[in-house]
């Protein structure tokens, strides 16, 4: 990349299970000239810089695992850059030296079992939904405070319903996404 220009952050949507189109966007924006710099959930901070192929991959791999450094170092060694990370996630580029696309995934097993990291790590964000925010706890707690606030107390319900479906949700597609790799069947 040349001199920075400026930079930009951009609000997108994509969800785990979408990772590929993802780094097909990066990589586009990267060919506009916006390389990425910084991600937060739904948002992407790029530097403006010389338009160029770069290759972008994501992986999911926990910070707290104990052979963590010796998974950057394999990223590192292979030519890859770590970029930003975000969740667990992490987002490295690479520009390819011929029109071979590098993969960090030699076939669609290993590339499962990083949608089986991710759902382990949603197992936690489950159990606390499920046991901090239970709505019979917070009743509780409602009830002793404010004995007349019951709208807030419908509208803590509702907002836990719509969470709780989206992360089912949000399962039910790592699970599909991981069953597709596996039989080898393409989306």
């Amino acid at each position: 990349m040349e001199t920075r220009k400026e930079s930009e952050w951009i609000f997108k949507v994509v969800w785990a299970w979408q990772d590929e189109r993802e780094e097909k966007w990066l990589e586009e924006q990267a060919a506009q000239g916006w390389h990425l710099e910084k991600v937060a959930p739904f948002f992407y901070k790029f530097l403006q810089g010389t338009p160029s192929r770069v290759i972008y991959r994501m992986d999911y791999k926990r910070t707290t695992d104990q052979d963590y450094a010796e998974y950057r170092d394999i990223f590192t060694l292979c030519g890859w850059e770590l970029v930003a990370e975000m969740a667990n996630w992490h987002y490295y580029r690479i520009s390819p030296e011929n029109s071979e696309t590098p993969e960090i995934y030699s076939n669609d097993h290993s590339k499962a079992q990083k949608y089986r990291r991710l759902l382990i790590g949603l197992v936690p964000v489950m159990v606390i939904f499920t046991t901090i925010f239970n709505p019979a706890l917070s009743r509780g707690l409602l009830n002793a405070r404010n004995q007349g606030d019951a709208w807030v107390y419908q509208a803590a319900i509702a907002f836990r319903v719509v969470i709780f479906l989206l992360l089912v949700y949000v399962i039910i597609r790592i699970l599909v996404k991981i069953r597709r790799l596996e039989s080898g069947k393409k989306e």
